[in-house]
């Protein structure tokens, strides 16, 4: 296999969607872009059908943005196909050297998605932050719920990722986070553990109640509790136990 199709495999990879998980969401309001930040003055453009990838003069992988824009181009295309959505607006990505200048530029950290601008380090996985970018067209000025939004990233970021598998490890130990502390986020402590579950919980949502009811539940202007109670049926406590068994099933699958 040639050099160019070696770093095309790897790049598609960091960016593919997991096999068991598809799902949609918002983060922030929609931002209309058609024009370059003004932090990114002098920066390489390089467009495509769904993308404008704006690289920082200084970028070590310059020669590789076509292979990047190309493995973009495939993550989208499943994303929608998948979802069925219709995006009205190309995805900026605007790609940083460190996180430190990603900081230092914008006042945001690197994977930060507003609308349909990606702020992101060079060489992260950009499948969740696409995930989110794209389904902004959703619901354009609703922000959902932080578990969800933080679920979704995990969930698309890597390939070949099993989170119910690494959901279940957590349910043998102290670390693993209730659900309706899960759904709060606003005592939990574990980042780690918060982090696969809300993947998996994604995972379980699509997988168990279907796409359409996962909108609908994105949509939803309630409180998450009670709109898991309305959207999925049952209390929080019979969605918890179902959400287990659901892992404890899909744990094992490649």
């Amino acid at each position: 296999m040639d050099a160019r199709k070696v770093t095309m495999k790897r790049i598609t990879i960091a960016l593919a969607l997991t096999v068991f998980a598809v799902g949609l969401g918002s983060c922030g309001q929609k931002t209309r872009s058609g024009d370059p930040a003004p932090y990114a003055a002098g920066w390489t453009k390089f467009e495509t059908v769904h993308f404008v990838l704006m690289d920082p003069p200084d970028s070590p992988r310059a020669s590789h943005v076509s292979e990047l824009a190309d493995a973009c181009e495939d993550v989208f295309n499943q994303l929608v196909t998948v979802l069925k959505l219709q995006v009205p607006e190309r995805i900026w990505i605007y790609r940083f050297v460190t996180n430190q200048d990603c900081e230092n530029k914008t006042g945001h950290s690197a994977g930060y998605v507003e609308g349909y601008r990606i702020l992101t380090r060079i060489g992260a996985p950009l499948g969740g932050a696409i995930a989110l970018a794209a389904c902004t067209s959703i619901d354009p000025g609703h922000q959902a719920n932080a578990f969800l939004r933080n679920g979704l990233r995990e969930a698309f970021d890597q390939q070949d990722r099993n989170v119910h598998r690494e959901a279940a490890t957590l349910l043998a130990t102290d670390h693993w986070i209730p659900l309706n502390e899960c759904i709060t986020a606003t005592t939990v402590t574990d980042h780690q553990a918060y982090d696969v579950e809300s993947g998996s919980f994604i995972a379980y949502l699509i997988q168990r109640h279907g796409v359409e009811k996962f909108k609908e539940l994105w949509r939803s202007r309630q409180d998450l509790a009670t709109a898991l109670q309305k959207t999925c049926g049952g209390t929080i406590e019979q969605i918890s136990d179902d959400w287990i068994a659901h892992i404890t099933r899909e744990a094992n699958k490649t």
